[in-house]
């Protein structure tokens, strides 16, 4: 990690530039119409326009409606128009682009022009694109990088994955203790803009172990010769950088601050985590346990190509598709009885599904309680003969319709009372499988969205085939 001192003014970071050319002069509703008026009169003509005219227009607008306009063109035309950025507007480009997109314009750019775009970019995000290359490119772009940026990239690629390591801005300032009120003010107006988020002051002892913080309202109304010692707040919240991002985050959201302290094992500082890498964080978090949820990769995208989308969704889907060969075979153990009462089969999938609909609303709280922190080992109980209940008495209102339904379809009370309890009891199983299952998972330490709804949708399958042919071959001679 690079480190530079000034008379007791600690600034910990590798790279403090951030290319912001092309911004927005301002955010009023006439810049935004503008925005939007020039990307509506760009589109339509720009496969026909001149190259650099539509660069020269596009040149006004902030980085980031720039990478949305590229976005929505033509592989060919965005390498064309690529090309006419210079390096620090590509730079700028990359915070922006898409993961496609950018994997893309990668994909085409030399090392040595990657290695000094590298530098230019935010670190984090410099890192992740390193992280995805393959092994022997990486070793190649890192030989050209230089040190200070090249030793960065090792640092995060070193801490555990999804640890607040990855994810933590090392551009933060860090002042001694040992100063006073004026001569930290003096310095801070010299350097403040080399420190990327200076919404708190962290202040250290001489090994760089942090000490306190202060906010910069109570610095500016302190008395000048007030040490820092005495205005730091001692009782500092923070987190070590190997702590996980999720659990991290959630900290930072319960005690409602703008950023944490990232310190090691000696309680050294390290970095700071700020609510804008928070957003992200839970962003990512959020996608990961939707795609658990339906048995997706986490890397899994739209617009990923042919061989990525096989090879990220095909294994799970001929997991399911074995799941689907055992109902087959269950269902297969009652031909009999579906030879005999044909219409048993028109309601298997009636009762089968609305179980699984009824089990997914369940396991969906279930597994956002778990994820925020709001369900505790004490809920358990609560939760379990909550939805029990619930499923009682919505599975005793499902299954009346349901059963009257059989009964106006075949005029025979007996199929009517098999569909109605066959209905009843699969949806209270539904309410108990649907709490139970993410709560065992996470007591295995797996993540409670890990294809929560397939194994819950799977289980109402099987109960509620079995329910209904079971009780429909028991009672074979009254239908």
């Amino acid at each position: 990690m690079e480190t530079r001192e000034v008379t007791g003014l600690l600034i910990l970071g590798w790279n403090s530039l951030t290319p912001m050319s092309g911004q927005v002069s301002s955010n009023t509703m006439e810049e935004v119409e503008r925005r939007e008026k020039l990307l509506d009169e760009l589109l339509p003509v720009v496969e026909t326009e001149p190259a650099q005219e539509v660069y020269r227009r596009l040149s006004d607008l902030h980085p980031a409606d720039q990478a949305d306009f590229l976005e929505e063109l033509s592989p060919a035309k965005r390498a064309e128009l690529v090309g006419l950025f210079d390096q620090e507007g590509l730079a700028s480009l990359l915070e922006f682009f898409n993961e496609s997109a950018r994997n893309e314009v990668l994909d085409n750019i030399a090392p040595e022009t990657l290695s000094d775009l590298l530098v230019l970019i935010d670190d984090e995000l410099a890192a992740d694109l390193v992280e995805e290359m393959p092994e022997d490119r990486v070793h190649e772009i890192l030989a050209l990088m230089d040190m200070p940026t090249s030793a960065y990239v090792h640092d995060v690629l070193s801490m555990p994955e999804d640890s607040v390591g990855r994810w933590m801005s090392r551009d933060i300032l860090a002042l001694q203790s040992s100063w006073n009120v004026e001569q930290a003010l003096a310095y801070l107006r010299r350097l403040s803009p080399d420190a990327e988020h200076p919404f708190y002051l962290y202040t250290i002892d001489s090994d760089g172990v942090l000490q306190g913080v202060i906010d910069l309202r109570r610095l500016i109304t302190a008395e000048a010769n007030t040490l820092l010692s005495d205005v730091e707040v001692r009782d500092v919240i923070s987190v070590e950088a190997s702590m996980d991002q999720e659990a991290a985050a959630e900290r930072l959201r319960h005690y409602d601050l703008l950023a944490l302290p990232v310190v090691d094992s000696q309680g050294v500082l390290l970095g700071v985590l700020t609510a804008d890498d928070v957003l992200d964080v839970q962003v990512e978090e959020a996608t990961e346990d939707i795609y658990l949820q339906v048995g997706l990769d986490a890397e899994s995208e739209a617009l990923s190509s042919i061989g990525q989308t096989l090879r990220r969704r095909v294994p799970w889907l001929l997991v399911n598709l074995t799941i689907g060969f055992f109902s087959a075979f269950l269902v297969s153990q009652f031909e009999g009885t579906l030879a005999k009462v044909a219409l048993l089969a028109a309601f298997m999938p009636i009762i089968a599904g609305h179980g699984g609909n009824t089990g997914c609303q369940t396991t969906t709280l279930v597994v956002r309680g778990l994820a925020l922190g709001e369900i505790y080992k004490r809920d358990v109980s609560h939760l379990v003969s909550k939805e029990m209940g619930f499923g009682t008495l919505y599975g005793l209102l499902a299954g009346i319709l349901t059963g009257t339904l059989a009964y106006v379809l075949t005029g025979n009370l007996w199929m009517a009372g098999i569909v109605l309890v066959a209905m009843m009891l699969n949806i209270v199983c539904a309410g108990l499988a649907g709490s139970l299952i993410p709560l065992g998972l996470k007591a295995l330490r797996i993540d409670p969205a890990l294809a929560s709804t397939v194994w819950l949708t799977t289980f109402t399958d099987w109960i509620g085939f079995i329910l209904l042919l079971g009780l429909g071959t028991a009672f074979l001679d009254k239908l």
